[in-house]
């Protein structure tokens, strides 16, 4: 099979795009792959990460598999929250050894087209994850007054117009490079379409303990109400 009849599927997003887990603590990445038989996958979804950090790794695993040689391209991209603040630094003093509080970059994608390549980061972001805490369980002292002191500038709508704008890149990206595009939320941030989150709510599907992670069922669930729609940009 010659790379230009090869399907690629390139996903990313936050822990609800996250491409390991169980059969209860699966995403809909997987789902996906299977469902729609894409045998290569570049999946960069990690917990807690922002549209900026989505937004480099989507542009990243996009690279790769052009300058590959693939033509067969899908993307699928499930936004996050826009309150999170990916901040980018090169103070590896920052870095926590946490599933949250650790630098990332284009390191700890889970992939099959980029077999043996060096991902020793020298820089990367830092995941907030949330509004960031003043309270001890929030990280360690110095990256929790780091992102707190970086939060003093925080706005609403300028988190919102980064969002957009990391939006409109993805698209204009894709468009130029005849990439098929699908695009979802975790989370209502637009107020127009709601996300997984409200999904499963409204379905009255299951979540994990926490309150806040959809199980699979409810993974898939989604995806198979969007069956049509997805099928219409394959």
């Amino acid at each position: 099979m010659s790379l230009s009849s090869s399907k690629v599927l390139i996903t990313s997003g936050c822990s609800f795009s996250a491409p390991w887990g169980d059969e209860t603590t699966n995403t809909w990445v997987k789902y996906f792959q299977k469902k729609y038989k894409f045998e290569l996958y570049s999946h960069s979804g990690m917990g807690a990460a922002g549209n900026e950090m989505i937004t480099q790794r989507l542009m990243y695993s996009i690279n790769n598999a052009l300058q590959k040689g693939y033509t067969d391209i899908t993307l699928a991209v499930m936004w996050s929250e826009h309150h999170r603040n990916d901040v980018f630094t090169k103070d590896w003093s920052l870095d926590i050894d946490t599933d949250n509080g650790n630098i990332m970059f284009n390191n700890q994608i889970y992939t099959n087209i980029d077999k043996g390549a060096n991902h020793n980061i020298t820089s990367g972001f830092i995941r907030p994850g949330a509004f960031p805490q003043n309270e001890d369980y929030y990280r360690n002292e110095k990256q929790r007054n780091w992102l707190l002191n970086y939060y003093k500038f925080y706005n609403e709508e300028y988190s919102l117009l980064c969002t957009l704008k990391n939006v409109i890149l993805i698209q204009s990206i894709c468009k130029l490079n005849n990439i098929k595009c699908i695009m979802f939320v975790m989370r209502n941030i637009f107020e127009e379409e709601y996300g997984l989150f409200e999904y499963t709510l409204v379905n009255d599907l299951k979540f994990w303990d926490n309150g806040f992670h959809p199980k699979y069922k409810a993974h898939k669930h989604f995806i198979d109400f969007f069956d049509d729609e997805i099928k219409k940009r394959l």
